[in-house]
């Protein structure tokens, strides 16, 4: 079963098509070569022969027949590396061993030599010969043994065929490799997903050390797993922080309208419905602040994206909100000199800068300074609010921007303990990292580019 997965995945039927490619490109290559080999081993073996015709030619010239037949002799003893032979007009031997099947041929023949000393079950040998007729009638031939290039082409055709045939064997190797790399890397993929179906949202997909598209790919699974599990969580969390939250101001309305129940006069009827009234308005708003947190964190509002400056956004909250803070004898500074461009929703930055100052200012003492400020940085924009009073302790920073999470002091203020969760929500929305941290003194938060890991 594992074979046959193997053979099916794309990165063998891939491997496959490649190494199919490569062995038709090396083959036309490997004829070109050959067929180029084979004509300049052929003709380096021809003009031998003719040189060594051309040799003899003069000799026959300077000396005649009898020198000439003497110098064939000579050299047919001594192993000049040339089979010889002169003929007379009629055809007979009259030096050498090398005969033509007809008389009268000239130019390029295959000859025999004339005293075989093979066995007579065994293949002739084919002996190039060029055919030379001389002046005096006779024919002078010389040749040489076909087997001497046929054995080098032999040779080149083996060594290719070996080549080619490792290309495939270390192919096919490397195909089934990569393959069963592939499909291993795809099984852990397989087994993750399905643990996460079982419910265990600890399991992430193992990364290799090969940073391939593979990996890539296994990393934005895990980021958005990460994000599932936080969104479980952020679930779970907020059933249990609703039902905390909302059973207060509710057992307060029972108890009030038990009171008046039991109370029949008007005027404890009238506070009792105005208190009542006050306690629904807190659990309204609490669940209006909550489906406003679900449409940002939906993303329903992202169509409405559009170029704008963030600066500018700020500008204009921070002005807005300056006469409260100078009635609580507070500073509102703004260090907005810089553009921040950003693709987004201008009413949901609007609110969410707002939440931020109004946080500032409701949670901190008169006379604090409080100042929004903007900068580029490496990986982008950021925008920050900071106030230098009492701050936030460290183990509350993180904690902060959960929904229903209020720390400190803030359990003691009125409020939903939602507007800094909407900030979370909006910042995420727009890619923006939102984090507190401590400005030494007071607190700061920041809203950066969030950095993208690939």
């Amino acid at each position: 079963m594992f074979r046959v997965r193997l053979l099916r995945t794309a990165s063998f039927r891939l491997a496959a098509l490649y190494l199919a490619l490569f062995t038709a490109s090396a083959l036309a290559l490997g004829a070109f070569v050959y067929l180029s080999v084979r004509r300049e081993i052929l003709t380096d073996f021809d003009e031998r022969i003719v040189e060594e015709t051309d040799a003899l030619k003069s000799d026959f010239a300077d000396g005649g027949r009898e020198r000439l037949a003497a110098i064939i002799e000579a050299r047919g003893k001594g192993g000049a590396g040339f089979s010889y032979g002169l003929l007379s007009r009629e055809g007979g031997l009259i030096a050498g061993d090398l005969r033509v099947p007809s008389a009268g041929v000239a130019g390029w023949t295959d000859a025999q030599e004339a005293d075989s000393e093979e066995p007579a079950e065994s293949t002739a040998e084919v002996i190039r010969t060029l055919v030379t007729p001389l002046a005096d009638g006779s024919s002078l031939l010389v040749g040489d043994e076909r087997r001497r290039p046929d054995e080098i082409l032999a040779g080149v055709l083996t060594a290719f065929a070996w080549a080619v045939a490792a290309t495939l064997a270390l192919g096919t190797i490397g195909g089934l490799w990569l393959s069963a790399h592939f499909l291993e890397r795809i099984d852990s993929m397989r087994q993750t997903a399905r643990r996460l179906m079982d419910g265990d949202w600890t399991r992430r997909i193992p990364l290799s050390r090969t940073d391939d598209d593979l990996t890539a790919l296994a990393r934005t699974f895990n980021r958005l797993f990460d994000r599932i599990e936080k969104l479980l969580q952020a679930n779970r969390q907020v059933s249990a922080d609703i039902a905390h939250d909302l059973r207060k101001p509710l057992a307060g309305v029972l108890r009030r309208l038990e009171a008046a129940r039991d109370d029949p006069s008007a005027a404890a009827s009238r506070e009792a419905i105005g208190a009542a009234i006050g306690d629904v308005e807190g659990v309204l708003d609490t669940f209006n602040a909550l489906l406003r947190i679900g449409q940002v964190e939906a993303g329903a509002r992202r169509a409405a994206f559009r170029p704008l400056d963030l600066a500018d956004v700020a500008r204009e909250v921070a002005e807005t909100f300056a006469p409260a803070a100078e009635d609580e004898g507070k500073a509102l500074v703004q260090r907005l000199d810089v553009p921040l461009p950003i693709a987004g929703d201008r009413e949901l930055l609007v609110q969410m800068i707002a939440n931020l100052l109004d946080n500032a200012l409701r949670h901190t003492a008169a006379g604090v300074r409080i100042e929004v400020g903007g900068e580029k940085t490496a990986g982008g924009i950021a925008l920050t609010v900071s106030d230098n009073g009492a701050g936030v302790a460290p183990g509350d920073r993180a904690a902060i921007f959960q929904r229903f999470y209020r720390g400190g002091e803030s359990r003691r203020s009125p409020g939903t303990g939602l507007g800094l969760a909407l900030v979370a929500a909006i910042a995420d929305l727009h890619g923006l990292d939102c984090r507190a941290s401590d400005n030494r003194p007071g607190l700061r938060v920041t809203l950066a580019t969030a950095a993208e890991t690939e």
